[in-house]
């Protein structure tokens, strides 16, 4: 067997280290298997009515209701259209872009890599272990979110091909080539396909246009200058392809600022949201290092235990951490996913990120790191690596870490750049880094799994989705039978109202899902929530002070999960509409799933016996 010197004195035979690099291989791509398989099997089983609900009927009036807070529904919506409004097939097509996107990612980084890392095995396989490892990781999008497409999904997928878009200027520029044209155009495009599909995306796209002004600036201001130039040219052209093909800007924009205005006085600030993020994330990070600190401690001593005395001691000290961090997993119940879980997934995935990083900062602080590794602009690119999930995510109400960990797949490309740069380190350094690397993977299919089958999205588990309706609006989506049952009584009992399609229907509140599986329109906003019912009341406003707020005599059906209140009642007074007279109740609330509906009082009278 021919045996290879490496730096630091260690000899590994060559076939030995092609062995790890196929088990690595080999691993990574049943972690990926797992997760596309099961959830290509889901894509026709459950159905959520808030968030998922609202997604699809801002998509499927997408052309007819420019009110909504972001531009996401002039992305989907077309291909929604295209896919017959078929939501099975909608979620296949987010399947496909998810794959497709974490591919092409993984490929521009690990063509990146191999620059960087010219020492490496020379085989195809190593590329191909790096690659189905990020793809792996990508598994995380389905760790707890709706299983139909949303804005978190576009600026993902966006933030992943612009980084691409730099790993391949990086790449060209280290070998002393021009960047290619066709990737400085692809981040313009993606910069304006992002900010269209939310505003706050601007903050990720911040880090990556600065990344690339420093990658660029390898070549001088000359080469800075071309890169502006071609994503202008791609910027421009998606907004051009929109105006012309999709919608007017003229008829999106005031729509979008419409409502931002509604939420102007009541949305969080920049200050408070960057205030939430910290003190739910320091609280996610000190609860890491609480249950996981003994691995961390093996970590760093892993590095810096170089003599044989210390190394014995190292070597038992890791097998401890990693023991316990696996027991601590296991009966915390941290590798399960759903929403019901989180804050819990998010802890194993984080210490093995934090193991990569603190071996890393050993490994730089102790001069262990390979000299030549790195230089400014590849620091910088792993700088953008590391901190990319979360800035993302920046935008959301919720803990950004929720949203953060969707992008995994960038630590897990962070961590193959940590483990291939660790040829100076002891052995047991690599080692532990590869361990942690491994474990992340399967516990990324044990989430993926749990928050596919056993805990959906505001959904009953699998096992339960057993009945499809014979709602054309809903296909073929499995839900549990008594689900099922109450959703074909609604529809029978509304026909009358709801016939043809198109109906508009105010449901108040968090219940779009209702409005689509009625084959009904959003009146006003397509979001509905609780918690903002100003906003709903200026949706409403807002339409009715269009000259045909509805078509012909068809005056919206009112669907109430709580007291009426105030402030839709004065809504709808800016319609001509009151309430009290021109309204009146369907049915008693115990026959119509728990809700008030209210339908036009001549309606009614004209459909009642």
């Amino acid at each position: 067997m021919s045996v290879e010197v490496v730096a630091g004195g260690d000899e590994r035979g060559t076939a030995g280290g092609r062995g790890l690099i196929v088990a690595g291989l080999v691993v990574a791509s049943a972690v990926s298997l797992a997760w596309i398989v099961t959830a290509a099997r889901n894509v026709g089983y459950g159905f959520d009515i808030t968030d998922e609900g609202y997604y699809l009927l801002s998509y499927r009036w997408w052309s007819s209701n420019p009110l909504a807070l972001t531009g996401i529904q002039y992305i989907y919506g077309p291909i929604f259209q295209v896919l017959d409004w078929d939501i099975a097939r909608l979620r296949v097509f987010r399947l496909v872009t998810i794959v497709l996107g974490h591919l092409f990612f993984g490929w521009s980084f690990m063509r990146w890599l191999r620059v960087r890392r010219p020492e490496a095995p020379k085989t195809w396989l190593w590329e191909a272990a790096g690659i189905m490892t990020i793809l792996a990781a990508g598994g995380m999008c389905y760790s707890w979110l709706p299983s139909s497409p949303a804005y978190n999904d576009v600026i993902l997928l966006g933030s992943l091909t612009g980084v691409s878009c730099v790993l391949w200027a990086a790449t060209a520029i280290e070998k002393d080539r021009k960047p290619p044209i066709w990737a400085l155009t692809l981040a313009g495009v993606v910069i304006s396909v992002m900010v269209l599909a939310k505003w706050s995306s601007i903050v990720v796209l911040t880090f990556i246009v600065i990344t690339a002004i420093v990658v660029l600036s390898k070549q001088g201001s000359q080469a800075v200058a071309r890169g502006i130039f071609w994503a202008l040219v791609g910027a421009t052209g998606i907004a051009v392809a929109v105006q012309v093909f999709v919608v007017a800007l003229t008829v999106a924009i005031p729509g979008i600022l419409a409502v931002n205005r509604f939420i102007a006085g009541s949305s969080y600030t920049p200050a408070t949201l960057v205030q939430m993020y910290w003190n739910t994330g320091v609280k996610l990070v000190g609860e890491t290092f609480k249950q996981h600190f003994l691995l961390f401690i093996a970590a760093a001593v892993g590095v810096l235990a170089r003599k044989p005395v210390l190394r014995a001691a190292a070597w038992l000290l890791t097998a401890a951490g990693l023991a316990w961090s696996v027991y601590q997993a296991v009966d915390k119940g941290e590798l399960h996913g759903g929403a019901v879980n989180n804050s819990k997934f998010q802890i194993t995935l984080l210490a093995a990120v934090l193991v990569a990083i603190i071996t890393a900062a050993v490994a730089v602080a102790s001069k262990q790191w390979t000299p030549g590794k790195e230089n400014r602009r590849s620091w910088v690119i792993l700088g953008l690596l590391t901190v990319l999930p979360f800035v993302q995510a920046f935008g959301t109400n919720t803990p950004i870490y929720l949203i953060g960990f969707n992008a995994f797949a960038v630590w897990a490309a962070l961590m193959i750049a940590v483990l291939t740069s660790l040829d100076k380190a002891p052995l047991l350094a690599r080692t532990t880094t590869a361990l942690a690397t491994v474990g992340a993977l399967v516990a990324v299919a044990s989430i993926s799994y749990g928050g596919l089958v056993l805990h959906p999205y505001r959904s009953a588990p699998h096992s339960d989705l057993t009945t499809a309706t014979n709602l054309k609006s809903l296909g073929d989506l499995k839900l549990t039978k008594g689900t099922a049952a109450r959703y074909q009584a609604l529809d029978e009992l509304l026909k009358p109202y709801t016939t043809p399609s198109g109906r508009p229907i105010i449901a108040l509140d968090k219940m779009a899902g209702i409005v689509l599986m009625l084959r009904g329109r959003p009146f006003g906003e397509a979001w509905v929530a609780p918690l903002e019912r100003e906003r709903t009341a200026a949706g409403i406003t807002e339409v009715c002070s269009t000259k045909e707020p509805w078509p012909g005599n068809r005056q919206p059906l009112l669907f109430f999960n709580r007291p009426v209140g105030r402030l839709e009642i004065d809504a709808l007074r800016t319609c001509g509409l009151d309430f009290t007279v021109d309204y009146k109740l369907i049915a008693p609330p115990a026959t119509t799933m728990n809700l008030q509906i209210y339908v036009p009082t001549a309606e009614l009278a004209k459909h009642t016996p």
